[in-house]
């Protein structure tokens, strides 16, 4: 199988994923790497050449968390307590699978142990494998965020806790991890990609030349892989011997003051967050400057980490690499000045301190933003209080669910009267202290713990007739649709945009989890014509009863509109959709109706009806300092409640 692996000095181009990989070799705690770009670009190649790439490590022999013998303090508990026995064995890289559960991830009990020997033994789960190799999570992005949040505090604290019926058991997670995504399916939360250590993206190679070589090395390895890996074994071996010598010399690798304060510097001046991205940058310059077998840190090496660490945190904003590079030399040279004048001892005048005021005028600026965000945030919870409507909802959260639906994703001791009893679990406690015959007992019983997801397919129901004809109207309308774009897209629902006027409704971009690329559809809306909204509702009820049917998404409405419906299906406009309306609560649709017409008029009389016969929730737009903004966070209200 090693003859099957593609060298890694082999593969062409990709130079970032490259390094960054490296990076991460020979120090882990960089907080691996993030690969951002679209599926066939040798993401995958790269990962495994670099654990074939890599030099045998020694472990303790039969540890199943490949304990290091030299490490005395990261010991298991079995290998601290017990003599151990030595041997190597090469890197490999772990997939973590995007189905798994808590157990498969953390750990379990062990049922064999716990059945011949009586013994509460832990049965080790991917992490116990991965630790001192590589960790790969394969559309990290798509993965349940409680089992990113794990991942990520092991990779933090290179140790996993796990607890299970009543065992307590600590082992040492140290690895290198390595996710990848592509964003068209969706971004990862930024809670979370901020923790990971490198962002790289990477695009398919566009030159004529490399795609040639591609395809001409691929030919070769195939039809050879023995010959063609001796071909590199000279490259192979001088990149083995550099990140050998660099693990070993990384911990006298120094950085200048100066260049201490330039990195705090840059993080200031692009507004970055917390304090994760100055610690990257510290990390990854000092291991750039071992790779090249240098003890001090120099610019060069940190404005090269600034740009693994900063360049795709800041994609989507006007930070190219160029304006990184020059935010580094100003800096560089922003430092060397304020030492300057500090050695001439010049005092500046607080009245002229221009960096100062501008600091102070940046704190003031994001004051003024939270307390309208704190005044926004009492609207919303004010707004979601309707008047003659029932604090009772009708539908429930999925956890609790008496339906017993959604993943099961670990177990717990009975607190209520579910009867979802969790077999496996309900076992191993059983087990536990018995040999051989099992006896169940009532304290042994234990429950499922389910996890729907808090997905939902969305169906965005928009007024888009001649009575929404104003500037203020369609910009309101068009800053929402955008806002729920972009919210769907990072929280992986479901969208579904339908648009009424004239006869009837059209939809306007079909039921996708990729709502991003149909941007070109809403840009091209046109407003005009009669307002045939029970045909819109009627359009977006046909959509969600077939979400409701499969049970994979929970369904849910929002309806924009003015409330003048003048074109009906049946028995009349107001008629036919109040009955759309009292459908779309009989089969428990969550409904939310934003009224865009003032108080004095007929649609927000028939807008707070329609409400009331969805069973659904009803807001003025009036009542939204920022209508996209609020409705926003309307949507992950309703989503913590699904």
């Amino acid at each position: 199988m090693k003859n099957l692996i593609f060298p890694f000095s082999a593969v062409v181009g990709q130079e970032n994923i490259k390094k960054a990989l490296v990076l991460n070799a020979i120090n882990p705690s960089i907080g691996g790497v993030l690969i951002k770009g679209d599926k066939g670009t040798g993401k995958t190649t790269a990962v495994r050449a670099l654990a074939d790439l890599l030099p045998t490590i020694k472990i303790v022999k039969g540890c199943s968390f490949n304990c290091d013998p030299d490490d005395t303090e990261s010991l298991c508990q079995e290998c601290s307590i017990g003599d151990i026995k030595v041997t190597e064995k090469k890197m490999k890289v772990v997939e973590l699978p995007l189905g798994s559960t808590e157990d498969r991830v953390l750990g379990s009990i062990n049922i064999e142990k716990a059945l011949k020997e009586g013994l509460k033994a832990l049965e080790p789960g991917i992490l116990a494998d991965a630790n001192r190799n590589i960790l790969y999570v394969d559309e990290i992005n798509l993965l349940d965020d409680n089992l990113v949040d794990v991942l990520l505090d092991a990779a933090a604290y290179g140790v996993n806790i796990v607890e299970r019926e009543g065992i307590s058991l600590t082992h040492p997670a140290n690895f290198i991890l390595v996710g990848t995504m592509n964003p068209a399916e969706g971004e990862l939360r930024p809670q979370l990609s901020d923790r990971i250590g490198l962002h790289i993206s990477v695009h398919s190679i566009m030159e004529l030349e490399d795609r040639v070589e591609i395809m001409k090395r691929r030919e070769e390895f195939e039809s050879n892989p023995s010959a063609f890996r001796d071909k590199f074994k000279n490259e192979q071996d001088e990149i083995q011997h550099k990140i050998i010598k660099a693990r070993r010399i990384l911990k006298e690798v120094k950085v200048p003051l100066n260049l201490l304060q330039v990195i705090a510097k840059i993080c200031i001046d692009m507004n970055v967050d917390g304090h994760r991205a100055d610690i990257a940058i510290l990390k990854t310059s000092k291991t750039i400057a071992a790779y090249n077998n240098r003890k001090t840190v120099s610019k060069e090496d940190l404005s090269e980490a600034a740009l693994l660490v900063l360049g795709e945190r800041f994609q989507k904003t006007s930070y190219d690499q160029d304006k990184i590079k020059n935010k580094v030399e100003e800096a560089i040279s922003d430092v060397s000045k304020d030492k300057q004048e500090k050695q001439k001892k010049t005092p500046i005048p607080e009245t002229g301190d221009v960096k100062k005021r501008g600091m102070k005028l940046k704190t003031l600026e994001k004051e003024d933003e939270l307390v309208e965000a704190d005044e926004e945030e009492a609207d919303i919870k004010k707004l979601l209080k309707m008047k003659g409507k029932k604090k009772r909802r009708l539908y429930g959260k999925r956890v609790n669910s008496q339906t017993q639906k959604g993943r099961y994703i670990k177990s717990k001791i009975p607190g209520d009267n579910s009867t979802d009893i969790a077999i496996d679990a309900t076992i191993r406690a059983a087990a536990l202290g018995s040999k051989g015959n099992i006896k169940v007992e009532s304290d042994d019983i234990r429950l499922k713990v389910r996890k729907h997801g808090a997905k939902a397919s969305i169906a965005l129901v928009v007024d888009i007739s001649g009575s929404m004809l104003s500037e203020k109207k369609t910009n309101r309308v068009k800053g929402i649709l955008n806002r729920i774009i972009e919210d769907t897209n990072r929280h992986h629902d479901k969208l579904s945009v339908i648009g009424f006027k004239g006869e009837e409704a059209e939809i306007i971009i079909p039921t996708t989890r990729r709502a991003l690329s149909f941007q070109e559809q809403v840009d091209n809306i046109r407003v005009g014509g009669t307002t045939p909204l029970a045909s819109g509702l009627k359009k977006g009820f046909e959509i969600l009863k077939k979400e409701k049917a499969r049970d994979e998404y929970v369904p849910m409405m929002i309806v924009l509109t003015d409330g003048m419906p003048n074109v009906g299906l049946d028995k009349g406009p107001v008629q036919d959709a109040i009955k759309i309306a009292e459908n779309l609560k009989d089969f428990e649709i969550l409904t939310l109706t934003v009224n865009f017409e003032k108080a004095v008029k007929f649609g927000h009389e028939f807008n707070m009806d329609l409400a009331l016969a969805s069973g659904g929730r009803y807001y003025d737009v009036e009542d939204l300092k920022n209508p996209g903004i609020a409705i926003s966070k309307i949507l992950d209200y309703e989503r913590s409640q699904l």
